[in-house]
């Protein structure tokens, strides 16, 4: 996994992503994933950011900020 990117745990619970140079958000990702509630991969792009479940977060190895 990349380690310039790194998870934020959302209020549902779920895994937010951003950038850890600049803090923001992660808007595409070059793997076979599914946002929560999109049906578009994170390889397309997700102008509001990408937002996984946690289940999915830990599969791709993203370290989680607590």
């Amino acid at each position: 996994m990349n380690n310039d990117i790194f998870g934020r745990i959302t209020d549902s619970g779920d895994v937010a992503l951003f950038h850890r140079e600049d803090g923001a958000d992660v808007t595409s990702l070059d793997e076979n994933i599914y946002p929560v509630g999109s049906e578009l991969s994170t390889r397309y792009e997700h102008p509001k950011g990408i937002i996984l479940s946690a289940d999915d977060a830990e599969k791709l190895g993203i370290e989680i900020e607590h």
